[in-house]
């Protein structure tokens, strides 16, 4: 592989890196939004012991959800042995898996934008998950730690 490739292989994993966090960002939206119409919500006390069944499957669901990809994440380890193609491909799998399991963080705010309508809960995901794909771009320098790790 030459440095050109390389660089280039790396550019496109930075690409869908900052592609990942709007797109899953968005679908997390949806979705709560879709259930949030399901949802029963109001000012009595009925309604909220409805939608408690639910509450607690997403609690479940998400930490569940979460360290499969945490174990998942774990597993993919670079080998000098492979070829550098496919340690890059093995790397973009595994950025994809951090990425996802970090877009999760924002869940709860959306969550909470379905109760409370606060506009300040979306704000406040954006903020976040924009400065998670920020702080977490991967680099060549990045990959170079992971293949000596």
């Amino acid at each position: 592989m030459t440095d050109a490739d390389f660089h280039k292989a790396i550019r496109r994993i930075r690409w869908l890196h900052w592609l990942h966090y709007p797109v899953q960002g968005l679908f997390m939206g949806v979705v709560v939004l879709v259930a949030g119409r399901h949802a029963a919500v109001g000012p009595t006390l009925e309604p909220r012991l409805a939608t408690w069944p639910a509450l607690l499957l997403l609690g479940a669901l998400v930490p569940a959800v979460g360290v499969l990809l945490y174990v998942l994440y774990r597993r993919m380890q670079p080998n000098l042995r492979r070829p550098a193609e496919l340690n890059l491909r093995v790397y973009q799998g595994r950025m994809f898996l951090r990425d996802s399991l970090l877009s999760l963080v924002g869940l709860p705010m959306l969550a909470s934008y379905v109760f409370t309508h606060a506009v300040f809960d979306l704000v406040a995901c954006g903020a976040m998950l924009l400065a998670l794909s920020w702080r977490t771009t991967p680099s060549a320098k990045t990959y170079q730690r992971w293949l000596l790790t």
